[in-house]
């Protein structure tokens, strides 16, 4: 990323009309929550996750070049994607320890918290918006893969999170509602570089598989939905009693009936990645792995390596399945994922 193109970030939402739409809302509706009282309070709950969605979004659309849609209202349900909602407690994190430390040390430690702090957090707002994982943005190695993969173009996204904490002192003398829109504004150009830093090497289109669309109310009801969910329940009963075996063949003898395969083996992984030990789930995506390049779909198996190696860089294809992840890397240019194989 050139310098030209880290101002064009910066100023993104100021240039995007649906950003800039969105960004007033959030503000107005920020502005009346803290005018309203104890019911400002209930606003608040509901406005804070909202505004938190939308930014890992926005993260997301400017890693791939384009605009985030507006919010909607299925923004401000308290339901689903929580794992958009995870910002929240870093932030809240590097607000009470900066606080704590410049009260208790003096200035000097607050400022060397804060350098910290913000070298630090737009890798895990970058890894989070990837791996929509909490688990991982909380992951040293994971941390450090996505800092090595955007190389250089990386600290700009820590340079917007300093002039988030400069920039309002240096405002002090305008009206209140002012400082805070220019913060406010500043929060949004933050997660804009974030998403960007990662566009050049496109780390989004290689890592991010496509989970399977939120379901509806109806989809949640359908006999299919109920049914993997069932058969997801009981296999981690087996894996969380330390019989991973027999839970992963409890899945694996379900996708063998099950009436759309496609979907739910990418469904299935999802939901283990989820699960407090996500080593279970590469166990499980060696099987999609030799299923994936059984079927020729290299790309989706190219995708499946990086993530799983973003995990856990120590992932590795069956043995048998080794020469064909390999070839399946070089036909998709990643070199550096077949290169990484061929050490294995």
């Amino acid at each position: 990323m050139s310098v030209a193109e880290y101002f064009r970030e910066l100023t993104f939402p100021a240039r995007s009309l649906g950003t800039m739409i969105s960004l007033v809302t959030f503000y107005l509706l920020g502005s009346l929550a803290s005018l309203a009282g104890l019911l400002g309070l209930w606003l608040a709950i509901i406005v804070a996750p909202a505004m938190f969605r939308y930014l890992i979004l926005l993260a997301q659309a400017r890693a791939r070049g384009i605009g985030a849609d507006s919010p909607g209202i299925e923004y401000f349900s308290l339901v689903g994607n929580l794992w958009t909602l995870f910002p929240a407690i870093p932030a809240i994190a590097v607000a009470q320890g900066w606080l704590f430390l410049t009260t208790s040390y003096g200035v000097v430690a607050g400022v060397l918290f804060g350098l910290v702090a913000a070298a630090i957090v737009p890798a895990m707002m970058a890894v989070l918006m990837i791996t929509r994982s909490p688990a991982q943005s909380l992951n040293p190695v994971a941390l450090w893969t996505l800092v090595r993969g955007c190389g250089t173009s990386y600290w700009y996204a820590p340079v917007t999170l300093g002039l988030m904490l400069i920039v309002p002192t240096l405002l002090s003398g305008l009206p209140n509602w002012l400082q805070s829109l220019v913060e406010l504004y500043l929060v949004f150009a933050f997660y804009a570089v974030t998403g960007a830093v990662t566009r050049h090497k496109k780390l989004i289109d290689e890592v991010y598989i496509d989970d399977p669309l939120e379901p509806d109310v109806e989809q949640q009801l359908s006999d299919l939905a109920a049914e993997r969910t069932a058969v997801l329940n009981h296999a981690y009963g087996f894996v969380s009693r330390g019989n991973r075996a027999g839970g992963l063949e409890h899945v694996y003898a379900w996708l063998r009936q099950d009436p759309d395969p496609d979907d739910a083996w990418p469904w299935f992984l999802a939901q283990m990645l989820k699960w407090e030990q996500d080593e279970h789930a590469l166990f499980f995506a060696q099987r999609y792995l030799s299923r994936l390049l059984g079927h020729d779909d290299f790309i989706k198996a190219s995708k499946l390596m990086l993530r799983c190696r973003l995990v856990n860089e120590r992932f590795r294809p069956l043995a048998e399945d080794l020469p064909a992840a390999i070839d399946a890397a070089g036909r998709c240019g990643n070199t550096a994922l077949a290169e990484a194989l061929k050490r294995l």
